[in-house]
């Protein structure tokens, strides 16, 4: 789990120690470490970190302001729950930001950049089957990072990266969803459509591609039903 961004105890710290134990305890609940309405023990960090509790509780409040801890009726940190509903607000969210983004962001994708969004899109397609899921939306994240990246508006970028932290937290459960009948399919299709709107840099259709493109796997029984089957059985 660690890296440059967040360092396992022991490590040079490259930031603030409330920053790298928030990357830290960030990381662990989107991997899924650290489970849905699992206490968070401040001291038990703090010792693993070998710091005082203080730095710890910033980085739990830190977490608690963007939604992924909460806090119980015995003021304990506890890692928040997942549902059906609040990845579909997700997606909604995410739609709405991407219609902005993604006619700004196509003003300033070269044609290098360009060539490996069409790249990328090509090797999800050879990860497009129920083996190699995981892998399939690794490299949905790193294609929709590299349109991001081109977005000029700083305050824009910062906000859809702190939606799409929130829908990582849902990687397994997508994994699982993914596995039904014709889900990872349409996902696909959809990435083919939008590189060639990016190509033909077709502002128009991209304001409404982006939107579809992420509340499509809503509209999917297939997709509910797996999701749901996966966050039921957490």
């Amino acid at each position: 789990m660690a890296d440059k961004e967040n360092p396992s105890p022991g490590q040079a710290f490259p930031k603030t120690l409330s920053q790298s134990i928030y990357n830290y305890l960030k990381n662990s609940i989107i991997n899924n470490e650290l489970k849905a309405n699992q206490r968070i023990n401040e001291k038990e960090i703090a010792g693993i970190f070998g710091v005082s509790t203080t730095p710890v509780r910033e980085a739990v409040q830190r977490l608690g302001a963007e939604g992924f801890v909460k806090i119980n009726f015995h003021r304990e940190a506890v890692v928040k729950e997942t549902s059906y509903e609040e990845l579909k607000e997700i997606f909604e969210v995410l739609g709405a930001l991407d219609s902005v983004a993604a006619p700004i962001a196509v003003e300033n994708l070269s044609p290098e950049k360009l060539k490996e969004l069409e790249d990328l899109t090509k090797e999800m397609e050879r990860h497009c089957s129920a083996r190699s899921l995981e892998k399939y939306l690794d490299l949905h994240v790193d294609m929709h990072n590299k349109i991001w990246d081109s977005i000029p508006n700083k305050f824009l970028k910062g906000l859809i990266r702190q939606v799409n932290d929130q829908m990582l937290r849902y990687k397994h459960a997508r994994i699982h969803a993914f596995q039904k009948s014709g889900v990872h399919k349409k996902s696909l299709d959809e990435h083919k459509e939008l590189i060639k709107a990016l190509k033909t840099k077709d502002k128009r259709q991209l304001k409404t591609l982006m939107p579809k493109h992420w509340v499509s796997p809503l509209k999917s029984f297939s997709f509910k039903e797996g999701l749901n089957e996966y966050l039921s059985s957490q």
